[in-house]
This record gives structure tokens, sequence and C-alpha cells, in this order.
């Protein structure tokens, strides 16, 4: 019980001098139970982590991701109650922050992407859309339908929270083989042995990071003592809108409806990755400012924005940017908005998306 005293102190910074360590741990210690128990994990566990260097770096960066937070909240709210929905612990808000820093558009060395970083052959196993005009993994509702999906999946073939979430780091298959060699001992003090080194160390890192998360932004007081209490009320109510947008249609079309700037909207949809939704007939969820939503309803005429038909380019040898928007007739900073090329390098095979209306130049960048 000492070690779990110690290490709350030390996880809850240290600006709380004002309380004696009794008064805080009478006054955390029951919500940290209970915290703990929505993963499966017994308190004992914390003395597995009540050493001075892990309490210090988790300090260290306490404000780093009170501000991560602060700066995703409008997707948060939505998060939270698809979570819950889902009957998952609503502590693994916290792993999308271990594995992005709640950044829609992170990118890891091994390609996995998004708030959930998932793995292409995940995504796609899980039904998200990956293609040049799309990546739902990098969209905030439809990649949290997919990791509570997984998550669920992950704790049925585990039996237990926090090993789920220790395979949706390492892989199921990577837990284990850690379980095997550690004699079929599944207990969180087991796997998360340093030295023993059962499973990788970035998810013994990433597990207690979670927790220690969890901990820190589910206490009232210790948010009020560090002026972060505005925390609080993000997430109380939506704060972000999905209107239902058929395939085609500009972004900055959406955008001039909606009243905002291009950037803004772009922000919310990182999911689109060419500056107009997904030629066809398919209808898209476009991502606004919930305040902005009665703005584009009034505004937003589908049959007034006509429709673009989009043809496919392969860049062959000899041809140059400037060539091929001539002989399509449309303006060179036309073709490179609708492909997002910044510079002028194109490569041979590459693939350009060339719009085209009914007998006359699309305007896709600026959405007539």
């Amino acid at each position: 019980m000492r070690f779990v005293k110690i290490l709350i102190l030390y996880v809850m910074l240290p600006c709380l001098a004002f309380a004696t360590e009794d008064d805080f741990y009478t006054m955390t210690y029951n919500k940290n139970t209970n915290i703990l128990n929505s993963f499966g994990v017994h308190t004992s566990f914390m003395t597995s982590i009540a050493d001075d260097e892990k309490a210090q770096r988790i300090r260290d960066r306490w404000q780093y991701f009170v501000q991560r937070f602060a700066q995703s909240y409008e997707f948060i709210p939505t998060l939270r109650n698809m979570i819950a929905k889902e009957q998952i612990p609503q502590e693994f808000l916290f792993l999308a922050m271990a594995e992005s820093e709640f950044t829609l558009n992170a990118k890891s060395s091994k390609k996995a992407i998004g708030i959930w970083q998932i793995m292409p052959a995940t995504a796609r196993g899980l039904g998200l859309e990956i293609n040049e005009y799309i990546d739902e993994r990098k969209d905030p509702i439809k990649s949290t339908q997919a990791a509570t999906k997984y998550l669920k999946y992950l704790y049925e073939s585990t039996g237990e929270w926090y090993l789920a979430a220790m395979a949706y780091n390492c892989g199921l298959g990577r837990l284990k083989r850690g379980i095997e060699e550690a004699g079929g001992d599944s207990r969180i003090e087991t796997l998360l042995d340093d030295e023993a080194q059962y499973i990788p160390a970035e998810t013994r890192n990433y597990i207690r990071t979670i927790l220690a998360m969890s901990l820190l932004f589910n206490d009232v007081d210790f948010l009020k003592a560090q002026n972060a209490d505005y925390l609080l009320n993000r997430g109380a109510t939506d704060s972000i809108a999905s209107v239902d947008v058929k395939g085609g249609i500009s972004l900055s079309a959406i955008a001039k409806s909606a009243k905002i700037p291009l950037s803004e909207l772009q922000k919310y949809n990182r999911h689109f990755t060419r500056s107009f939704l997904p030629p066809g007939n398919k209808r898209y969820n476009v991502y606004l400012p919930y305040d902005k939503l009665r703005t584009f309803k009034q505004n937003f005429n589908e049959k007034h924005h006509a429709q673009s038909v989009f043809v496919t380019h392969i860049v062959q040898k000899g041809e140059s940017l400037s060539t091929i928007a001539n002989n399509y007739k449309i303006p060179l900073s036309e073709l490179k908005a609708v492909n997002n090329i910044k510079g002028s390098h194109i490569s041979i095979n590459q693939k350009l998306t060339i719009p085209k209306l009914k007998g006359k130049t699309a305007t896709i960048a600026d959405g007539r």
C-alpha cells in the first residue's frame, strides 16, 4: 500500500505541495482503484512502476500531454461516447494518446497511420477504405469504429483488457509468445518485468503510459490544481458534426458553404488525400465544426455544384505537368491542386487524376 501511495504522489506531480500525502491519497485512492479495476489490474501492480526514473519521465511529459489533449478536444467527446457505447473502458481513450498523441495523420515507421495507428492489412480487414483518394485510418470516426471492433476481438482472445491493450501494441501472436515464455503467467507484473523482457520494451512502457495518463486525467482535484479543469468540460458536448456529401465535390465548395477556411475543413478531414471527395456516386462523411452545421445546410446545394468527371492519366516518358495540363486543356495550378503536388516533379508511370466537366474545364481548386 505504501508503494501505491508513493507512485500516485510521483505521477500526480510535486505542485500539490499544499496537500499532505495522506490527504492526497484519501482524495484519489478510490478513483484510482476503479480505473485500475476497469483494466483488470490489481492495485498492487503499481509497485512495479514506482521508481524514480519512470515516474520522472511521466511527470516531465505531463504538460505536453495536456497540450495535446486540449488541442484535440474537437474529437474527444465523440470518441469517448463511441468507446462507452461498445462497453470498452473509457481509459482506452488514452491508448489513442499513447499511440498517436491524437494526431489524425500520424504515421509510424512501420506504416501504421491515424490516431489509432492501424496497419494497412489490419485496416482493410476491419473494413476501412484505403486508396489513392481516401485513407479511412485518418477518419476519426471510422477509425475509432475499427479500433473498438479490434479491441473487443483482442479482449475476447485474451480475457483481460490490459492484455488486449498489450496485444494492440505488439500483436496478439507476440503477446501469446511472451506469455508462453513466462510459463503461462499472464499477470501484468510478470509481463512488465524489465529484466525478463517477456514482451517488447515499447509495449511495457506503452501500458505504463496509458495507466498513468488515465490516473492523471480522471482526477478532478488534480486538474483543478493544475489550472487544467477546463478539460473537464471538453468532452461534455459534441463539437464536430458529420454531413453526407456525394463523391466528386471539392472540399473548397464545402468549406465555402460552411463559411470556414479550407485549411480548417482539411484539419477535420485528413482522410481525404485530394482536394475533392473521391469520384463516383458513393457518398462520404465530411466533418465540420458543430457550430457551422446550420450555416452549411443553409448554403450548400449539392445539385448546384457540378459533378466532375475524372479520368486517370499515367505519366509517360518525356511528359511534364505543363504538357499534361495543356493536353487536357486544364490550368497547371488546377492539375497540381487536384493531385496535391507542391512542386513540379512527376515520375514515369505515376497516376494523375484529371478533373473535367462535360464540355469544359473543372474548377476543383476553387469549388466553382
